[in-house]
């Protein structure tokens, strides 16, 4: 929905160009050029735009319109496409190149495939890396990517959203981020989308912070670094060494 709206604001904008600048720029120089005027080219333009209704025939104007919108469409495409080629390659790189201390993949963010359910456990696991990364270094979860870097998609977990898609899933990741890692942690989050063979990817990248960040789940607190390709939990006494240790940046 939100493309649909972004690509019909791009052809309006072309349109209102081609009728508010492009067709009195042309006529303009047109009538200039061929009118062999003796006043200035200023003087011309402000008469065009003083008699346009006498200038331009409405089929003209509608061809400008018409002509405007069109080229609106053509950038709204290019961009679409250079961003969507942009990311397809990021992506590849990271599945390329496989778990490590900065990339994770899941496979679902709410969905249990194994008993084909909804889990918490399967959240927590999520809500894990992201405060893994923020207390170790910054990252990359990938959700909608199986631990073979085969992507899945995410439409199991569409389909448990009261808002099915994109937008409900982004929504419920920054929930989920909020209520259990602090509200305070939302900007440390940015959520984008990838589409690959007709399957979404969940692209989320975590900036690692100068402050703890600890999981609060079922009534208990946590703290996870990243070690190697896992995530690791800290007991209380291991966490006060590593915060104490650690050089935040």
């Amino acid at each position: 929905m939100i493309k649909v709206k972004k690509q019909w604001l791009w052809i309006i904008s072309g349109a209102l160009f081609g009728l508010l600048v492009f067709a009195p720029l042309i006529m303009i120089l047109f009538e200039y050029h061929f009118g062999k005027h003796q006043l200035p080219f200023k003087e011309v333009a402000i008469n065009f735009y003083r008699e346009a209704i006498d200038f331009v025939s409405g089929a003209l104007l509608l061809l400008f319109v018409f002509m405007g919108g069109m080229m609106g469409y053509l950038i709204f495409r290019l961009r679409a496409d250079n961003h969507r080629n942009s990311s397809d390659a990021t992506i590849s790189d990271l599945l390329l190149k496989g778990e490590c201390n900065s990339i994770e993949f899941k496979s679902s963010f709410r969905w249990d495939y194994r008993l084909q359910k909804t889990s918490k456990e399967i959240e927590f696991a999520g809500l894990k890396t992201i405060a893994a990364f923020m207390n170790s270094t910054e990252g990359n979860l990938l959700i909608g990517v199986d631990d073979d870097a085969k992507i899945v998609g995410l439409d199991k977990d569409y389909e448990t959203l009261r808002k099915y898609g994109r937008d409900g899933f982004e929504q419920y990741i920054m929930q989920s981020v909020s209520l259990h890692l602090g509200t305070e942690n939302c900007k440390n989050v940015r959520v984008s989308f990838v589409a690959s063979n007709e399957k979404d990817v969940c692209w989320i990248k975590v900036n690692s912070i100068k402050t703890p960040v600890f999981l609060k789940h079922q009534q208990n607190t946590h703290f996870f670094i990243r070690a190697g390709n896992g995530t690791r939990e800290l007991n209380i006494q291991e966490a006060l060494i590593y915060i104490r240790g650690t050089p935040r940046i």
